[in-house]
């Protein structure tokens, strides 16, 4: 049987719900032909871990898996993610900018963590594998869970955003942190030309590494690297994403079932409109047209949003169903 082909987009829907006032002719084609189903929230995180048989620590084990596909060995030792991260404080509250919003450089990068490893020691080693994401060995694995950096953006940061027995030693660990980056001079450089401070550091997805209990995919095409992680832990190919469906196609096998990852509308900053219309023409509509002929034997669309996920399977034949009319995605979705 041709290729399988999955293709998950987290945060597709806005927190409102459907997609109000667009048309995607390729994805209402899916809706209204296909078998769909609207199943409660999960996160991308919990998605993940749940298809490749990990179970959650105290916090979904990010750090470790990510590690893994940015070249480090996680062991067995306990890893954070420890992302670098602009708070601009407030009168009344404090926001959090996360880095993908701004650029960080590798030597940038390597100068703020060299700095914070003097002061920590062996409690909170540092590793900046990459500028924008930085890991931390931690001695004593703390008990305590908290969101993604994304999760914040545009949120007022109360006082206590991490949960468990150790969050307040967490968020110590993040304040003194935060002391020492606040004169560092990378950091004064950087509001000299304007940019924002790398000020903080965001604790997060901490766990230790297991082997996944399930290979479910052949292949996993993708540039986040929890999902590539998983797929090395479970000795599956892991490939970069192309630049859109046609290349995807063009460059995979002709059996299995294969995970592809489009995060563009999770990570960046565009406008979420022009990117729906521009993942309808690069991925949805090519993925269609290689269903239709015959290239790809079966196409899954997992569409998330903050409270609900959108799962369309749809095979070949599905396609003849043309007394089924198209309608708008939020209309479908109501139905």
């Amino acid at each position: 049987m041709p290729m399988h082909c999955q293709l998950f987009v987290p945060d597709f829907f806005q927190a409102a719900g459907a997609p109000a006032g667009e048309r995607h002719e390729a994805l209402e084609t899916l809706l209204a032909r296909g078998r769909c189903r609207r199943l409660a929230g999960i996160s991308y995180e919990a998605w993940l871990f749940g298809r490749f048989g990990v179970a959650k620590q105290r916090d979904w084990p990010v750090a470790p898996y990510s590690l893994l596909a940015d070249g480090g060995a996680p062991e067995r030792h306990f890893w954070m993610r420890a992302d670098p991260v602009h708070v601009r404080v407030g009168r009344d509250s404090a926001m959090l900018t996360d880095a993908a919003a701004f650029d960080v450089t590798r030597v940038e990068a390597e100068s703020l963590v060299e700095a914070l490893n003097r002061h920590f020691g062996d409690a909170l080693l540092l590793y900046p594998l990459r500028p924008q994401r930085w890991y931390a060995r931690l001695a004593q694995p703390p008990d305590a869970e908290a969101p993604p950096p994304r999760a914040l953006r545009g949120s007022a940061i109360e006082r206590h955003f991490h949960s468990g027995a150790d969050a307040l030693r967490v968020e110590s660990l993040m304040n003194e942190a935060q002391m020492i980056l606040h004169e560092h001079p990378v950091n004064a450089e950087r509001e000299a030309h304007g940019a924002p401070a790398i000020n903080s550091i965001w604790l997060w997805g901490g766990g230790t590494f297991s082997a996944p209990s399930a290979r479910p995919f052949r292949a996993v095409v993708a540039n986040d690297p929890l999902a590539r992680g998983l797929a090395l832990a479970a000795g599956l190919e892991a490939r970069p994403l192309p630049r859109d469906a046609h290349a995807l196609v063009a460059a995979s096998g002709s059996e299995g079932v294969a995970l592809v990852v489009n995060d563009t509308l999770r990570d960046a900053a565009g406008d979420a409109n022009e990117l729906r219309a521009s993942l309808e023409r690069d991925w949805v509509e090519p993925l269609l047209a290689a269903l239709r002929s015959g290239r790809i034997g079966m196409l899954t669309l997992q569409l998330s949003g903050q409270d609900f996920l959108v799962e369309i399977e749809t095979v070949r034949s599905d396609l003849r169903r043309f007394w089924r009319p198209r309608r708008p995605v939020g209309a479908s979705l109501k139905s």
